[in-house]
């Protein structure tokens, strides 16, 4: 107001502008309030999203302004005055409405991607279960043949014999067991390591790994998979990218006085894109379904106070995550 009277406006302009800025604040205030009280049950949509529906009050209390004003000169139009102003206030409702819906929507699409994520997971460790279930049975089922064999060679003294045939044995053995580097005896860990060294073999990718963590963790499982599972799916991706085989994956995990610390750093070729806040674009094709991994990491995280910290320096990708054992439920 002290700018407009510098400025040489009449008092009735100040006062129209006042009656306009102080409905302007006590929006702003309303807003401010809602966000302090209210339930953070519900995710928070985009930030463009958000402020595009503010427009829509913001617009309705810029009318409504003009609107009295012109029923305050001319009388003939107070009726429509008072109409107007209730259907603006209904559009301003639905309007809220509509917003807490799409929160409430953004919200269980969070929690179907943790699950869907979740029981992609399990899935791949329940089949990897049955694989070593069913090579069990197989060597099961062929050992009486063999120690028929090699008894059959030792009672006609075909010492040498029995010798070779024991070497091939043990030969055909190591060669059909695909080489495992984490051995912590944390399955949901070692499976998901061990898978994706087996991957970054497959495509040539240079894995280091270091694990030094107990056989058992105060997380739930399905939260491990969730934060493991993804960044190491991400950092394969992108290491498939580069040419001439020249990725790498470095993976550092450790456990000590309730703290879990994890860091993953791998090295990629496209450049990668952000979005208006700050958010990684997937480089997939399938955007609907992809580059959701770290805002489930986000989410997985929270339930033990964790924190998650991103570098992106000259095309090296690094991630790390800290979690705290004394906030789980089986600490308790």
């Amino acid at each position: 107001m002290m700018i407009l009277m510098s400025m040489g406006f009449d008092s009735r302009t100040l006062q129209d502008a006042g009656s306009f800025i102080s409905k302007m604040c006590m929006l702003l205030l309303s807003v401010i309030i809602s966000h302090c009280i209210k339930d953070n049950h519900y995710s928070e949509i985009p930030l463009l999203y958000f402020l595009s529906i503010l427009l829509i009050p913001v617009s309705s209390i810029y009318m409504m302004h003009h609107i009295f004003l012109i029923a305050a000169v001319h009388n003939e139009y107070m009726i429509f005055s008072v109409t107007a102003s209730f259907l603006l206030l209904i559009v301003n409702y639905v309007i809220f409405e509509v917003y807490d819906w799409i929160s409430r929507n953004a919200e269980l699409r969070g929690q179907n991607r943790l699950y869907a994520q979740q029981l992609e997971l399990c899935s791949q460790q329940a089949e990897e279960r049955e694989s070593l279930y069913l090579e069990i049975r197989r060597l099961r089922h062929d050992l009486k043949n063999h120690l028929s064999s090699l008894l059959g060679m030792v009672q006609t003294g075909q010492t040498s014999e029995a010798e070779k045939y024991i070497m091939q044995m043990l030969d055909v053995g190591a060669g059909d067991r695909p080489e495992e580097i984490s051995h912590s005896g944390n399955i949901v860990i070692d499976s998901l390591i061990n898978h994706a060294y087996a991957a970054a073999q497959k495509d040539n990718i240079q894995f280091n790994v270091n694990v030094l963590v107990p056989a058992s963790l105060p997380f739930e499982s399905g939260h491990l998979a969730i934060v493991l599972g993804n960044l190491l799916e991400n950092a394969l991706e992108a290491c498939r990218n580069i040419p001439d085989e020249k990725g790498f994956i470095s993976l550092d995990i450790s456990y000590a006085k309730d703290i879990f610390q994890l860091c993953i750093k791998n090295n990629y070729q496209a450049k990668r894109k952000k979005d208006i806040i700050g958010h990684y674009i997937t480089t997939k094709g399938d955007n609907i379904y992809h580059g959701l991994g770290l805002s489930s990491i986000n989410h997985a995280i929270e339930n033990y106070h964790g924190q998650m910290d991103i570098t992106d320096n000259d095309n090296i990708f690094q991630v790390i995550i800290v979690m705290y054992g004394s906030y789980s439920e089986n600490a308790k």
